[in-house]
């Protein structure tokens, strides 16, 4: 069968009115799915029926497969929506799994931590009994073996506590994926009643797995995926998705926008589909009865943090994109920041540069602008953190470690030194020059970026 995408999911949202479908899997972006699946139901309850939904921490296959196979007391239908089911994880999935591991760490939530971390080992077929203490106890060969990705050079101790949480919840437990595909096949190979619908809602899939290829070949797929990274093809597709999302949540209560104000929400929100919607629904309750959303209203509703804009003014900076450079810096100031403090910014993002740029003008560490991240992880990282005077600089996550690296190796040293005495001579003005800050800060950026070729 047909792999349904964004565009043709409108064709099977048609076809379900006269022809629904037992069994579907949605997978891809989490709020694109949940999205699309609100809308099968929608069609799919235009007959009596009720929604059974499975939290897929806590899905069990054979529990699924009896409910499937039974009749029910209820009338109509009898949907089974498990989400973030498990059943098509496996090692190629579980990088992608570890960074949100590693997110929720970082962002301090411990539920979604515990919650991420079950996800990984059932990825990688590991029980949280694996060790006695926590996932350290693995060696590099068990973690290549097992999540198809070399072990992390770092301390993983913080995941004694959340192991200890999920060895206490033996419904949370690891169970054997393949076995659970078997069963899963051989139910729906049978003839389950008729008025008996399941949906799967997955994240991350292995189209290798037999059991996808199975859905594929017998059942609806629908692939909400979203190109993920930085490149142009990836910002583009982001950046449709987001603007069809604006436009379906615009319709729901008759407002229109500006297409400026369209493109300056996604820019502040980056790619977050369930935050562009709910800061978009938060600006149209705003404005009331009134139908045209303008900038007044964006910047009323919708804010951005001082920090996250000063990194997108860094990261300009670096990229030698002085449009981007400059737009920021003057809606920084507009929103009230003082210019030293965006001085201090880019100073601190400056010396980390040099710092590292420094290293790699040191042989010894071994470190080449063409290394891959793993390459860096694991010969470059540990002789750089034998010095504890770097320890705070060098405290950050591997791979965010190894872009810095990367960016600090598009700068000459030379070129770094000027900016630090530039850097220090616009301070001087801003703190004694009667011209005004935004003029004295723009004649800063051309000179920094007039120094690159």
């Amino acid at each position: 069968m047909p792999v349904y995408t964004r565009e043709t999911l409108p064709k099977l949202l048609e076809q379900t009115v006269n022809n629904a479908a037992q069994v579907y899997l949605f997978f891809g972006e989490r709020y694109l799915c949940r999205d699309a699946v609100e809308k099968i139901e929608k069609q799919l309850l235009q007959l009596p029926g009720t929604v059974h939904p499975v939290d897929g921490e806590h899905e069990d296959t054979a529990t699924l497969v009896y409910k499937l196979r039974s009749f029910s007391l209820l009338p109509g239908r009898q949907i089974f929506k498990v989400i973030d089911t498990r059943l098509f994880f496996s090692k190629t999935v579980a990088k992608n799994i570890w960074k949100k591991v590693i997110k929720a760490h970082e962002a301090k939530k411990p539920g979604q931590v515990t919650r991420s971390l079950s996800a990984f080992l059932s990825a990688g077929g590991i029980k949280a009994d694996i060790s006695e203490h926590d996932l350290s106890q693995l060696t590099p060969q068990q973690w290549q073996h097992a999540f198809g990705f070399a072990k992390p050079d770092e301390d993983l101790s913080w995941t004694v506590e959340p192991l200890l949480t999920l060895r206490s919840q033996p419904d949370k437990q690891v169970k054997n994926a393949a076995d659970s595909a078997e069963i899963l096949i051989a139910c729906l190979e049978e003839n389950i009643p008729a008025n008996n619908i399941l949906i799967l809602i997955a994240e991350a899939v292995d189209k290798r797995k037999k059991l996808f290829k199975y859905f594929k070949e017998h059942h609806v797929v629908v692939d909400l995926g979203v190109e993920a990274g930085s490149s142009a093809k990836a910002q583009k597709q982001q950046k449709s998705v987001l603007l069809a999302l604006i436009q379906q949540t615009l319709t729901e209560m008759n407002k229109t926008i500006v297409p400026a104000v369209a493109d300056r929400l996604i820019e502040r929100v980056g790619f977050h589909p369930v935050a562009v919607v709910m800061e978009l629904r938060k600006v149209m309750l705003y404005i009331g009865e009134r139908q045209k959303i303008t900038q007044e209203d964006l910047d009323a509703v919708v804010g951005r943090t001082r920090q996250e804009a000063l990194f997108e003014l860094t990261t300009a900076l670096t990229a030698k994109n002085l449009r981007q450079v400059l737009l920021i810096a003057d809606r920084l100031q507009a929103n009230g920041l003082h210019p030293l403090a965006l001085i201090a910014a880019l100073r601190n993002t400056t010396r980390s540069l040099l710092l590292f740029r420094s290293l790699q003008e040191q042989p010894h560490f071994g470190y080449t602008p063409s290394m891959s991240a793993s390459a860096f992880q694991n010969q470059c990282l540990p002789l750089l953190k034998e010095n504890s005077a770097w320890k705070k600089e060098l405290s950050g996550h591997p791979y965010a470690l190894y872009m810095q690296f990367k960016t600090a190796a598009n700068h000459p040293l030379q070129q770094l030194q000027q900016w630090m005495r530039l850097l220090l001579q616009t301070e001087m003005r801003l703190k004694g020059s009667p011209v005004t800050p935004q003029i004295i800060l723009q004649h800063l950026f051309f000179s920094m970026l007039a120094q690159q070729q």
